[in-house]
């Protein structure tokens, strides 16, 4: 099997080519450029370089945030279209889920990236052969954070040492998204109706809130 895998949901960008879940090819990159610029021609360098044409693939992942709203929309909409354009399966990955797939941290770990406002987006999993969720994804205050950690033994943080608010934090473990690792552990990809699935931002944006207050005022 042939599996396209695309995480544009933030500042990293990661995307792979798989065949039977090994990796044949990937770019990962973390330079601070629009991935809407750039994500179709790594697409297309992954092809050329694989030797694969856009009908050679069997199915694509995504990451489905959270992350950035822009990058989080980005790949998703071009992971649907090509989707749906190939006639192929679309399957979803949360893009904490990603982190923590990719560093090869075994036992608890809990994947974090900057939120803004003094939040992080973060979820805590038990790795092993398996892939368990421990506390639900979600948009958490870092005080939330090391309270749902203090429930945990041994818990190794994840976090990308390029964001601002890694100063403030105990030991971590720099991470960063590799998308091609995720197919080693099949129970967190999530079958998609193409026509129907939505990013998952897990928290609202300025705009909605700015509209929100205005409708109770």
């Amino acid at each position: 099997m042939i599996t396209l895998m695309i995480d544009t949901s933030n500042r990293p960008l990661s995307v792979a080519i798989n065949e039977d879940g090994r990796m044949v090819a990937e770019i990962n990159t973390t330079v601070r450029k629009t991935h809407s610029a750039t994500i179709m021609v790594h697409i297309n360098h992954l092809l050329e370089s694989s030797g694969y044409r856009r009908n050679d693939i069997d199915r694509i992942v995504v990451a489905r945030g959270p992350g950035s709203y822009t990058g989080v929309r980005i790949g998703v909409t071009i992971a649907k279209t090509l989707a749906q354009a190939l006639g192929v399966e679309l399957y979803s990955v949360s893009s904490l889920a990603v982190i923590a797939a990719s560093s090869g941290a075994k036992g608890n770990v809990l994947p974090m990236f900057d939120g803004r406002r003094g939040n992080v987006y973060s979820g805590l999993y038990h790795v092993s052969e398996h892939f368990e969720e421990v506390e639900a994804a979600g948009y958490k205050s870092l005080k939330t954070v090391y309270e749902e950690m203090e429930k945990h033994e041994e818990v190794c943080l994840l976090a990308d040492g390029s964001e601002a608010f890694t100063e403030n934090l105990p030991k971590y473990i720099h991470a960063v998204p590799r998308i091609t690792t995720v197919e080693q552990y099949p129970e967190i990809l999530r079958r998609e109706n193409i026509h129907e699935m939505v990013p998952e931002y897990l928290k609202i944006s300025e705009a909605e809130k700015n509209w929100i207050n205005q409708q109770q005022s």
